[in-house]
């Protein structure tokens, strides 16, 4: 799957007025870049997945806003045939943390939990899930920031707790993973899209 296969897709389920057709875009573009970056680093990679990926992360945004948008983007892409995009909906939800994790500290029964990491192929983590973890991490609502402002707008929108917390941790972790294996940090590369936006409508 590329992105020019990707792109009809978001804008086939794209409810007129809707702004995360564009923050899709936006993470789309930081993921492309890290991607990018990460493939001249020698990273087994493929960048146009890990683009398409991110253009449909949000795609469960369609059916609901609620915690539940993640398995709601997979399932819509499982019906429409390409089950494999739909990674990027599930692990830009869990954002690194194991089923353990998320059965100890999330109100889902561990029976959806399972089947949650069950349809991840391949089941482990891998690069390319934190690459798309922290462009989403790097885009505020259409607008392309850093980790803190973004995580700071999170805080106080949604308020602090654990579960914002440990996000908050979970990208930078990733953040300062990727940085090693680049040999430079990540925030060069990001830095220069800073302040890019997309019109909210």
């Amino acid at each position: 799957m590329t992105p020019k296969e990707a792109l009809p897709i978001l804008e086939a389920h794209s409810p007129p007025g809707e702004t995360w057709p564009n923050h899709c875009r936006q993470v789309a573009k930081v993921a492309k870049a890290l991607a990018l970056a990460s493939q001249e680093a020698g990273v087994n990679i493929n960048p146009l997945r890990v683009e398409a990926h991110a253009l449909l992360h949000d795609i469960g945004r369609s059916k609901t806003h609620g915690p539940m948008h993640g398995w709601s983007g997979y399932i819509l892409l499982k019906k429409l045939g390409k089950p494999e995009l739909g990674r990027g909906c599930i692990t830009h939800w869990t954002k690194g943390r194991t089923a353990a994790e998320m059965a100890r500290n999330s109100s889902f029964s561990t029976s959806f939990i399972q089947k949650v990491y069950a349809a991840l192929d391949p089941p482990d983590w891998n690069i390319e899930d934190s690459i798309l973890s922290i462009a989403d991490s790097s885009v505020m609502h259409t607008t392309i920031v850093s980790l803190k402002t973004r995580h700071t707008d999170l805080e106080s929108r949604y308020g602090k707790s654990d579960w914002i917390t440990r996000t908050k941790d979970l990208a930078f972790s990733q953040e300062s993973s990727l940085s090693k294996v680049l040999g430079r940090p990540v925030e060069d590369i990001v830095k220069p899209l800073h302040g890019h936006s997309l019109d909210d409508a």
